[in-house]
């Protein structure tokens, strides 16, 4: 358990990191990110509507 709390902080630092040293590319990752899921969301709902049509 213990290396899991050890790689979240990693896995935190490194996304500071990131964000401290290129905030334009943090920010259209996160933009991306959020374009995809929003993309995915869509489909699925549209495949739920088209089966119960």
């Amino acid at each position: 358990m213990k290396w899991r709390r050890v790689l979240w902080w990693v896995l935190v630092v490194f996304a500071l990191y990131a964000v401290y040293r290129s905030p334009e590319q943090a920010a259209d990752f996160v933009r991306g990110v959020g374009e995809w899921l929003g993309r995915a969301v869509n489909s699925i709902m549209s495949f739920f509507n088209g089966l119960l049509s």
